[in-house]
């Protein structure tokens, strides 16, 4: 009796064992089908993406910036508190002379030119390593329409603080696209920086970074590419302060402001008043100068 069982039970199961196997194929051939619809899905997610960027890049920030003058964000009126300030981004750069080079230098790196009888704590306009600075001002762009804005910050913020101790001016470009960072068109961009360092009363070095970073502008809010953005960091690379668009006479005068409570900060000596006056006036003058020589010009001799 029981081989009789034990017989019928290997028959059922040699029976059972092409179901199972079918039963099997059947739920791996759903598995690679649902695979497939998900990886559609994913390629239809991604395309939808692109498409919604370059919507973004050509229609949004156009409409954003002629909205809102180009102004992603307001200028606060005192600077981020160091505690609570956030790192400036690190991202890997080019100088003008095409050397690479880490933005922004670490604070060791002062400490180091200090001891081998570097400039400390200042930025010089040659092609050496970048050192950290008690304030410097970062002028960052995407394109080349926002070299106006950019201008108009750093030609206020460079009289200012022409000759004074530990000020540092960037400015800082920034080239995503595939073609720009490919030969020839990498070396003319470097190029036309290397002329472009001179143009202010203070030393000025350009930066490029070439490739995307997406993340570093979602860190720093850098939502409009048409517009331009500035930022106050101090020599331990945190970001104590930020403006966009072209600047109103009061958000300049408050970046000066927030500058000199930053050298101070930092232990930088202040510039007395006198000569802070001194200064002005000659700022003052000149700017009369530039408006008056077109008219003077236009005069028949």
């Amino acid at each position: 009796m029981l081989a009789l069982a034990a017989r019928w039970q290997g028959h059922a199961l040699r029976q059972l064992l092409p179901a199972a196997c079918q039963a099997a194929q059947l739920q791996q051939e759903r598995g690679m089908k649902l695979f497939e619809i998900f990886s559609k899905e994913e390629r239809a997610k991604r395309k939808a993406k692109l498409k919604e960027e370059m919507q973004r890049g050509y229609f949004d920030d156009f409409r954003d910036f002629r909205d809102s003058k180009g102004k992603v964000f307001a200028a606060p009126q005192r600077l981020a508190p160091a505690s609570h300030a956030p790192a400036f981004p690190r991202m890997q750069v080019l100088l003008s002379n095409g050397s690479p080079s880490t933005f922004p230098p670490a604070a060791t790196a002062a400490a180091a030119a200090a001891g081998s009888g570097g400039s400390e704590g200042s930025s010089s306009g040659g092609g050496g390593e970048l050192q950290p600075a008690a304030a410097s001002l970062v002028c960052l762009a995407f394109r080349a329409g926002a070299q106006p804005m950019l201008e108009a910050w750093a030609g206020g913020f460079s009289s200012r603080f022409q000759g004074r101790r530990g000020v540092a001016l960037y400015e800082l470009a920034i080239v995503e696209g595939v073609v720009m960072s490919m030969w020839p068109f990498k070396q003319l961009l470097l190029r036309n920086s290397s002329k472009a360092a001179a143009k202010y009363a203070l030393p000025c070095r350009v930066l490029t970074h070439f490739g995307a970073m997406d993340g570093i502008r979602a860190g720093l809010h850098l939502t409009n590419l048409l517009t331009g953005y500035v930022f106050l960091v101090d020599a331990q690379g945190r970001l104590r302060w930020r403006a966009s668009g072209s600047p109103s006479e009061q958000e300049l005068q408050t970046l000066l402001r927030v500058t000199e409570e930053l050298l101070r900060e930092q232990g930088e000596p202040a510039l007395p008043l006198q000569q802070a006056q001194q200064r002005a006036g000659q700022q003052q003058q000149a700017a009369v100068e530039g408006q008056s020589t077109p008219q003077q010009q236009a005069q028949p001799s």
